[in-house]
């Protein structure tokens, strides 16, 4: 029986660590990663100006298709919407290997009014992953990654909804 069992968790703690993303750099219960980046209007923003918020890190870029649809499903997403209502709450796209002119005309054009930083040397990027986008880090108040997925899915993007809800409330 004891055999069986020892069997059973290694194939376990085998199938948990193939389904790990192989390109994260940052997991669930690391802390977030220091880093400064540039909004599309010009100011800074650091990871420690966020400390204390629920922050929502989406690694994107204008050119993605599921990055596409991902902000689509968000910009009709009312349960998104009222957590950007949320002082404690912030959503941060940081569009990968993008300047403030395309990103600015590309959410103009789609009437987004999300603000965005953006990396166009991948440096910040790099600091959360190796590849893959969309991808999206939720951090806790206390800094703490909470969540962290890779690829456009509505059951991620329902998950972290609802774990920011949760802690917000």
């Amino acid at each position: 029986m004891r055999l069986w069992l020892t069997l059973i968790s290694a194939l376990v703690v085998s199938l948990t660590a193939a389904a790990q993303d192989p390109y994260a750099r940052v997991r669930e219960g690391d802390r977030m990663p220091a880093f400064e980046v540039e909004m599309t209007g010009g100011e800074r923003l650091s990871s420690e100006s966020l400390e204390g918020k629920v922050v929502w890190i989406c690694l994107w870029a204008s050119w993605c298709p599921s990055c596409r649809k991902e902000f689509k499903r968000l910009a009709s997403n009312e349960e998104f919407a009222a957590l950007r209502e949320h002082s404690g709450f912030v959503f941060l796209p940081i569009a990968r290997e993008e300047n403030s002119a395309t990103v600015v005309a590309w959410l103009r054009k789609k009437g987004y009014d999300y603000l965005s930083a953006v990396d166009p040397e991948r440096s910040t990027y790099e600091l959360f992953a190796e590849q893959e986008i969309p991808r999206n880090i939720l951090v806790g108040p206390d800094g703490v990654v909470v969540h962290h997925s890779s690829a456009y899915s509505k059951t991620a993007l329902g998950e972290i909804i609802d774990k920011a809800e949760k802690m917000l409330n």
